[in-house]
């Protein structure tokens, strides 16, 4: 499918693009796009581990030609029904996956921006590695009146991006704590869809956690309907509540760690208020760690299936 990025408004916006700044721009591009493709599969964003060749080979986005009329970036990307599914053309696993097939890389990258910009709490599909990525596109602007318009030959509605919007993005980011190392000690639940991703029942509720790419799922198996005990970071949400725990490590459990053992929150102090007022309309406290959560397929088994 063919997409086209206009810059307009600044004078180098001419027809021609500077090498570092195109280099840029390519490069946020990519980020964002992988984001939201993994965020969608796995649930995060960014995370460290293994890479997955067959991520990279979705997202791939080339450059087709460059025009004038301010500056006119033409791009080429084919659907995800046709990169991540094997040659028999294979149909996507349902559930999440039921409007990705039609998708491309471009798509993935507008809809992260427009939920970003126009965010509401929910089922969205951003974290704070991916905002992070959005926010860094303010560097391809050069003026401050300047526009960066996406689209797709009038298929899809157009995306206009100015500095104000991205400003609105990073007040979104910065509105969500960092994720902080925590220890969680309680009951693994039996998982029904996916390997990586486990419901730990904890004294303060229930906790979702996804498995680092470093741990292998027989690792933990053994655990379900068990004690353990698990470290790792704790990602949250704009409102402050605990969204899932990215788990590094698995221990057997002791009383040091039941005592250590926290679903503590990193909260300014308006967003300690906000919690306050929602906890007297709703004394539902496994409401306050329980966060949305993008799906129950493992990205493993998703792109066997496939095949």
């Amino acid at each position: 499918m063919i997409y086209e990025i206009k810059l307009s408004g600044a004078k180098e916006d001419d027809g021609k693009i500077e090498l570092h700044r195109l280099a840029h721009l390519a490069q946020s591009i990519t980020d964002i796009a992988s984001g939201a493709l993994r965020i969608r599969l796995t649930g995060i964003s960014f995370a460290s581990g293994r890479r997955n060749e067959r991520i990279s080979n979705a997202i791939k986005i080339h450059l087709a030609d460059l025009r004038t009329g301010s500056t006119v970036l033409q791009l080429e990307c084919e659907t995800f029904k046709d990169t991540l599914s094997g040659q028999q053309g294979d149909v996507f696993n349902p559930g999440i996956l039921e409007v990705l097939p039609d998708q491309t890389p471009m798509t993935l990258v507008m809809e992260s921006f427009r939920q970003a910009i126009d965010y509401k709490e929910g089922i969205n599909y951003l974290d704070k590695g991916l905002l992070k990525k959005l926010k860094s596109f303010e560097k391809i602007f050069l003026e401050e009146d300047e526009s960066v318009t996406i689209s797709n030959q009038g298929s899809i509605q157009e995306l206009k991006l100015k500095r104000s919007d991205i400003k609105k993005i990073q007040k979104l980011e910065e509105s969500i704590p960092e994720p902080q190392e925590i220890i969680i000690n309680g009951i693994v639940d039996e998982l029904k869809y996916s390997k990586s991703r486990i419901s730990i029942a904890t004294a303060d509720g229930s906790v979702n956690g996804i498995l680092s790419d470093m741990l292998e799922p027989q690792e933990i198996s053994k655990y379900w309907g068990k004690n353990l005990t698990i470290s790792g970071k704790a990602h949250y949400q704009p409102n402050g509540d605990l969204s899932f725990i990215y788990i590094e490590k698995i221990f057997e459990p002791s009383e040091a760690d039941k005592y250590f053992s926290r679903t503590s929150k990193k909260e300014t102090v308006e967003q300690q208020i906000l919690r306050q007022q929602r906890q007297l309309k709703n004394s539902n406290h496994l409401n306050e760690i329980v966060g949305q959560w993008p799906g129950e397929e493992d990205i493993d088994e998703i792109l066997k299936a496939l095949d």
